[in-house]
């Protein structure tokens, strides 16, 4: 053990005594002794049930002296792991936390302490008051000055220590011990501190055989116990992308809008004419020659029994006779 980390422990055990309480100190008493111990074996040495240590260690963490480290495990004759808590302190961390305390707690005082030029120079002898001398600057007598309030001949006081120079100078008195240790880990180098590290050095707890526990090992090193397994079947059942559409209600606008840009990028993108239309001129479309049909009967209008010729024209010029379906006519003998 180097003389950093010797002075780191002695640092600690000392401000722990000074500023907490006797369980606190109780725990960092034992987490110096042993490195680093679980939840259920801090709470054992100290005689608590663990939700108290928990409560108890939150604060001490919360002011850097432990750090907190969770892994899971698996408890001998169990095959789903828990989750384990185990304490150990990180000096090169508790350290800084102290020497941001002493910084800390050195600038406010500071600010307490009231400058040198408000304090008071003279002070009366009758009414005991006291007053600067800016204060009394108008009223001067052969003697000296003189008091506003009964008008008697100040005295100068009598160089003394303001209250808050007090109680800074009583702050570095009993921070001496703190200033001065932090001084000698300084010239040195406090070595890092991980749970890996306070884990393998960490010293056995032998408990009466009434408080007996089941052992538990690392998860990483229980063979592959408690590791969740693929289930067949089960594999790639989620969606494969996502899209995700927010809209603020105008749905109708977007739509608008957007038929609006579709259109214009036809337009910006359609084909020239001189290859949309072809150089080969069409032939012009001729009009339909009107049709005229009539049917040739007998002079006095009537059938008589015999359909004429149809005859058809189209045209100017054209003429078509059709017969009719019934060309078989039938005649009488004439005797």
């Amino acid at each position: 053990m180097s003389d950093s980390h010797s002075l780191a422990q002695i640092l600690i055990r000392s401000v722990i005594r000074a500023f907490h309480t006797t369980q606190e100190v109780l725990a960092i008493e034992a987490l110096v002794q042993h490195s680093c111990l679980r939840d259920d074996e801090l709470a054992y040495l100290m005689k608590m049930n663990t939700k108290d240590l928990h409560r108890l260690c939150a604060s001490l963490r919360d002011a850097r002296f432990l750090t907190v480290h969770t892994r899971p495990e698996v408890i001998e004759g169990k095959t789903r792991p828990v989750n384990r808590t185990y304490y150990y302190i990180d000096y090169q961390q508790t350290v800084d936390a102290i020497k941001w305390r002493v910084y800390k707690t050195d600038k406010d005082m500071q600010g307490i302490a009231k400058p040198q030029d408000e304090s008071k120079e003279y002070s009366c002898p009758r009414c005991k008051s006291q007053w600067t001398q800016l204060e009394v600057l108008d009223s001067v007598s052969i003697e000296g000055f003189l008091c506003l309030r009964c008008e008697a001949v100040l005295e100068r006081s009598q160089e003394q220590e303001q209250p808050g120079h007090q109680q800074l100078s009583r702050m570095n008195n009993q921070f001496k011990f703190m200033t001065d240790m932090l001084q000698q880990i300084d010239k040195g180098l406090v070595p890092e501190c991980s749970f890996d590290k306070a884990i393998a050095v960490a010293r056995p707890i032998v408990r009466e055989a009434m408080h007996e526990v089941l052992a538990s090992v690392p998860v990483e090193d229980a063979g592959g116990m408690g590791k969740p397994s693929a289930v067949k079947g089960l594999a790639n059942m989620g969606p494969k992308t996502m899209q995700v559409t927010i809209s603020d209600g105008n749905e109708e606008a977007e739509l608008i809008e957007s038929r609006k840009r579709k259109e214009r990028f036809l337009r910006e993108n359609a084909l020239p004419s001189w290859i949309t239309d072809s150089s080969v001129p069409a032939p012009a479309a001729t009009a339909a020659p009107p049709v005229v049909s009539f049917e040739m009967r007998d002079a006095d209008g009537g059938d008589g029994g015999r359909v004429g010729k149809r005859v058809k024209v189209e045209g100017e010029m054209s003429f078509k006779i059709e017969e009719d379906e019934e060309d078989d006519l039938e005649f009488e003998d004439v005797v």
